[in-house]
């Protein structure tokens, strides 16, 4: 497992992501319940509906108050819009310029060709990773 797996799989971030994906389920639900409720003049669907709205917005409220509503927001969009985040793209950037290095000392006494084959790995597993960034590196190339 790497460090970026590590990082985003505590305990906590999972729980961030699940109230996340939750809110989208409460207020698909309050939604249908309330249809329910108009449809059939049912007080008991209009109060599910109430409630699972009421759960969205304590969703809301709770992620707002840790201040991860944005951060999951901004996620959210960049997986819809196939962007490289940031620190994503900063990761190939040292896989290439660590390349670059290696390349330059290629004939040189002390150069070590498992090396580069070893950072040639590393950007391939990457890209395996991330194929949403093979668009960069054909533009970096």
């Amino acid at each position: 497992m790497s460090r970026r797996d590590s990082r985003l799989n505590t305990p906590a971030e999972m729980l961030v992501r699940f109230i996340f994906a939750a809110r989208y389920v409460f207020f698909f639900c309050g939604l249908l319940f309330g249809v329910i409720a108009l449809r059939n003049g049912s007080i008991l669907e209009s109060l599910k509906a109430m409630g699972f709205f009421a759960a969205m917005a304590a969703g809301h409220w709770w992620l707002k108050s840790r201040g991860k509503l944005e951060e999951c927001d901004r996620a959210l969009d960049a997986m819809f819009s196939g962007e490289v985040t940031p620190e994503e793209g900063a990761g190939l950037d040292a896989l290439l310029e660590r390349r670059e290095v290696l390349e330059q000392r290629r004939g040189k006494p002390g150069f070590d060709p498992w090396e580069v084959q070893i950072v040639r790995r590393e950007i391939s597993n990457y890209m395996r990773e991330h194929p949403e960034s093979a668009h960069d590196l054909d533009n970096r190339r």
